[in-house]
């Protein structure tokens, strides 16, 4: 197979994965606390990586890091992404906060400018320009439909883009397999964490789907529930974490990124297919802007980066 193919078939079935494991958090954002979901989704992953993966490579001493402080920051990045993400979807349609989310290329965009120090060029300003201009369109601040909790999928991309920045910037030497055993790590311990914490202070936000998802108390589970997490969350995450690492490790990340927006495709037909919701026409517009101003921005940083490498080549003849 092309290596191209190569990449390309990870990072989408990478996504699918993704996309399975959203729809199956919300699903439960009514049944089960997030840090309770959270706890079992990482014991399952951590069992799957160390018995059904990592044999593959060798065993453990292949989580082998020299860089633990790296993995600590790099998990915490991921714990607050999918905290604030997944307490959104609990009141918000999967398809608006996954649009909300989506933002995440464009900030990585910008941030690079200050932490990477990469030039962005004007056709990449005016285009996460135009991605946050669909982002309002989404949010609709100071309408009378706004909700603050649609701020919570940005807050999400924020963390999201420290993950990114990060990995790019201190990640090179780190193996996929490696890096996303830690992060269940992180899941796990800060899963009991807020359960612990949450338990004590005895929190009572009935009024709030996302809040109450949050700081829930835990709940007994049947097999069914079991088997949901483990093959609608777990093995998703597991398996996709591990395929979009290969993916960006292995192939530049401006020729992956636009085949992650397949998510938003699966996220508008989840949440009407599952929820019989529809966005409204803002949303939509919203949704599309982000989704080819991020496409753009993808293209065009491969664009400069090929006319940098052969600059690089003329210059060393």
């Amino acid at each position: 197979m092309n290596n191209n193919y190569l990449g390309i078939s990870a990072i989408v079935l990478g996504t699918i994965c993704f996309s399975i494991n959203d729809i199956s958090v919300k699903l439960f954002s009514t049944e089960m606390p997030l840090h309770q979901l959270m706890f079992f989704r990482a014991t399952f992953a951590i069992c799957i990586l160390l018995f059904l993966i990592l044999p593959f490579y060798g065993g453990l001493k292949y989580l082998n890091t020299n860089n633990p402080v790296f993995h600590i920051f790099r998990g915490l990045a991921v714990v607050g992404a999918n905290t604030f993400f997944f307490i959104s979807i609990a009141e918000l349609s999967l398809a608006e906060a996954t649009a909300i989310f989506f933002i995440a290329p464009i900030l990585i965009t910008v941030f690079a400018i200050f932490f990477l120090e990469e030039k962005v060029g004007i056709r990449r300003s005016l285009a996460c320009l135009i991605g946050f201009v669909g982002m309002l369109f989404i949010i609709k601040p100071g309408s009378i439909s706004f909700n603050l909790i649609s701020l919570f999928p940005f807050i999400a991309a924020l963390f999201y883009t420290a993950l990114h920045i990060m990995t790019r910037k201190y990640g090179a030497q780190e193996k996929p397999l490696t890096m996303g055993f830690y992060i269940q790590v992180c899941f796990l311990i800060t899963s009991l964490m807020f359960a612990s914490g949450f338990y004590i202070a005895d929190v009572n936000v009935d009024q709030s789907k996302a809040l109450t998802f949050l700081t829930g108390s835990w709940v007994s589970v049947n097999t069914f529930d079991l088997l949901h997490i483990f093959f609608g969350i777990a093995f998703p995450i597991s398996i996709g974490g591990v395929l979009v690492s290969y993916a960006y490790k292995n192939y530049e990340a401006s020729f992956l990124a636009p085949f992650e927006y397949g998510a938003l495709i699966i996220a508008v037909m989840s949440t009407y297919l599952i929820w019989n919701e529809i966005p409204d026409n803002l949303s939509l517009i919203g949704i599309t802007l982000i989704m080819f101003s991020g496409i753009f921005v993808s293209i065009r940083e491969k664009q400069v980066s090929s006319i940098r490498s052969s600059r690089k080549i003329i210059h060393r003849r």
